[in-house]
């Protein structure tokens, strides 16, 4: 099963009803959140390498501030304020050409953000209502908050200073989205966590704990996250339910 694993737990294989449903355990720890923007740009951003950190580091407050979203527990509320935060922003026109028009690009912003916050009210919802009731948890409002800070971050290159004007076209992902699109747990992109707790063999192994014949694979198994960890497990899993299929097939004859 490719589903999420939190996910997959808990709207797949323990829901007893023929409505579909979205809802996750939340007994795990998740990765962070993301507000990503997708910007199609009528200049080149020659100023941008293909990957830009922007780290905040005015002083040590700050820096300390800018990570506390990566260690904020899902339950607690989020922030009034957005800043300060890290960012990261990817020009793939940089390497490839197609990526965008001749004269124009593109670019991808990332900014870490809470993730959803589990509701147990809303886990009893058809999926479309539970779906646009976690969506609600990022607003508008924060939404524009995080997109003018980026902004404003990002005209301190000299290239960027007017980069606003010249946005031709914007796709915003938010925790909410990503939830819809792919149902992973909490609206996080990156699966679980690698803490100890959920690193290596502390980390959900591949065969469910509550249905002999299904396999998880995906970031939130093990061995992790991130395209190589991934498709490793991929590879594991293949070979484990070959062996189980020959088995089967053995036993039969």
């Amino acid at each position: 099963m490719n589903a999420d694993l939190p996910y997959a737990t808990k709207s797949l294989l323990s829901n007893d009803s023929t409505e579909s449903k979205f809802d996750w355990d939340d007994r795990f720890d998740f990765s962070s959140g993301v507000i990503a923007f997708h910007w199609s740009v009528g200049k080149e951003l020659t100023d941008l390498n293909t990957h830009n950190v922007f780290l905040a580091g005015v002083n040590r407050a700050d820096a300390e501030q800018s990570w506390r979203v990566l260690r904020c527990p899902s339950g607690e509320e989020s922030r009034e304020s957005v800043e300060p935060f890290n960012f990261y922003v990817h020009r793939a026109s940089k390497v490839d050409p197609t990526a965008a028009p001749d004269g124009c690009d593109s670019i991808l912003v990332l900014v870490p953000h809470e993730i959803l916050r589990r509701k147990e009210d809303v886990s009893r919802l058809p999926r479309e209502e539970a779906i646009a009731a976690y969506k609600q948890q990022i607003g508008d409002e924060r939404i524009a908050s995080v997109r003018e800070a980026v902004l404003k971050r990002m005209a301190a290159l000299p290239g960027l200073q007017r980069l606003r004007e010249f946005i031709l076209d914007e796709v915003v992902d938010t925790p909410g989205s990503y939830a819809d699109l792919y149902n992973v747990g909490a609206g996080t992109p990156f699966g679980l966590s690698h803490g100890f707790s959920q690193l290596s063999l502390t980390r959900p192994g591949a065969q469910s704990q509550t249905h002999t014949n299904v396999l998880f694979v995906g970031a939130s198994s093990r061995p992790g996250n991130g395209v190589p960890l991934v498709l490793i497990g991929a590879k594991q899993v293949a070979e484990q339910a070959l062996k189980v299929a020959a088995r089967l097939q053995k036993a039969s004859t």
